[in-house]
């Protein structure tokens, strides 16, 4: 294959629901090829998350590494860059580098010297034009619902370009409005569309509970009912620890099971963490340098997104009739029995009009 003779990435570009469904068929049709990347473990939790996926149970929880690939910085970029904003010398922002996460943000809103204009320098840093492919792949699941730590609107962007516009939890920007939107996406630590809202500091951290203990409520409940499946961040936010806490305090069997965090490589001591609290899912051996196992990474959220594609609209479309299998025009043929049966009915009931929307989710007949 050309992309690895030369290696070289390709993108397929396509114009609508119908043909990237083809694409997807196809691809999954090669596995090995696709994916070779991949070892089995992580093609049967691929394969897992999939399902879960395609029955509307899967919640994807992003931090920062989701946004890392479009130029976003982690949050020791986002540190050092505000040191270098606040005009901190080198030898400080070495220092500052040794104190506790909570404690740089504190002391640099103390050189900044005032909130908003604090504020204004985060969300200056970490909003870029261009979303990444991570969240590309996650935006373009059929999800019902996600959740997030970052401030920038990389997602929502995805989402919109995805066809599936969000709404914004704790409050609505203007990319999507309670009409249009068939998501919603929950920010835990704010946006950049609503500066105020941002949680950075020690302070903002401690006020957390008192003002957003229905935003963690749904956090709990998503643990509960759905699988959360943790992407691009280090499993050391304090907020998540006291979720889980708390949500193995009421159903302590549910969340080894509905929580599992993709990382980058193998941890041993991660692992002594969370045994027994949530599943781990490396994606690339102890050891793996970032770039390595971040693109690994990417190939494993393409491979679900693959898996999720439960879509046939090409099925009936007669541009796609040479790319089908023995098995899809056996189907094809019965589906169109079927509806010369419809067509003898003549006055529509519920049973025929239900059985013509079914047909529908196939292209139907009219293309």
């Amino acid at each position: 294959m050309a992309a690895e003779r030369y290696q070289v990435d390709i993108v397929l570009v396509v114009r609508d629901a119908a043909q990237l469904a083809l694409a997807q068929r196809i691809r999954r049709a090669n596995p090995g090829t696709g994916w070779s990347e991949l070892n089995g473990e992580l093609k049967a939790m691929a394969g897992d998350l999939a399902k879960d996926t395609i029955a509307g149970k899967i919640v994807p929880f992003m931090g920062a590494g989701v946004s890392m690939s479009a130029g976003a910085p982690s949050w020791g970029g986002l540190v050092d860059d505000l040191a270098v904003g606040a005009g901190l010398t080198d030898s400080e922002r070495e220092r500052l580098s040794g104190k506790n996460v909570l404690d740089q943000a504190k002391i640099l809103l103390s050189v900044y010297g005032d909130q908003a204009k604090f504020n204004r320098a985060v969300a200056g840093i970490v909003e870029v034009d261009r979303y990444g492919l991570a969240p590309t792949l996650l935006a373009s699941l059929p999800l019902e619902q996600a959740i997030t730590l970052n401030y920038d609107t990389l997602f929502e962007k995805a989402s919109e370009d995805a066809g599936a516009p969000c709404a914004v939890i704790p409050s609505m920007d203007d990319r999507g409005t309670d009409d249009d939107a068939t998501r919603w996406l929950l920010k835990m630590h704010g946006s950049v569309t609503d500066q105020d809202s941002i949680v950075l500091t020690r302070d903002d951290y401690l006020g957390f509970d008192a003002n957003r203990n229905v935003l963690a409520a749904l956090v709990k409940a998503s643990l509960v009912t759905k699988r959360l499946v943790l992407v691009g961040f280090g499993l050391g936010d304090d907020h998540f620890h006291q979720i889980v806490h708390d949500v193995r305090a009421v159903e302590p069997g549910k969340i080894s099971r509905n929580a599992v965090a993709l990382t980058l490589s193998r941890d041993s001591l991660d692992e002594r963490i969370w045994a027994g609290k949530l599943q781990l899912c490396p994606v690339a051996p102890e050891g793996t340098d970032p770039g390595t196992a971040g693109r690994i990474l990417e190939m494993f959220l393409d491979y679900v997104l693959a898996l999720s594609t439960d879509n046939r609209e090409y099925l009936l479309d007669k541009s796609f009739a040479s790319q089908l299998t023995g098995e899809e025009r056996a189907i094809k043929n019965g589906l169109r029995e079927l509806q010369k049966a419809l067509n003898a009915v003549g006055e529509e009931g519920v049973t025929a009009t239900a059985v013509r929307d079914a047909i529908g989710k196939f292209g139907g007949f009219g293309k």
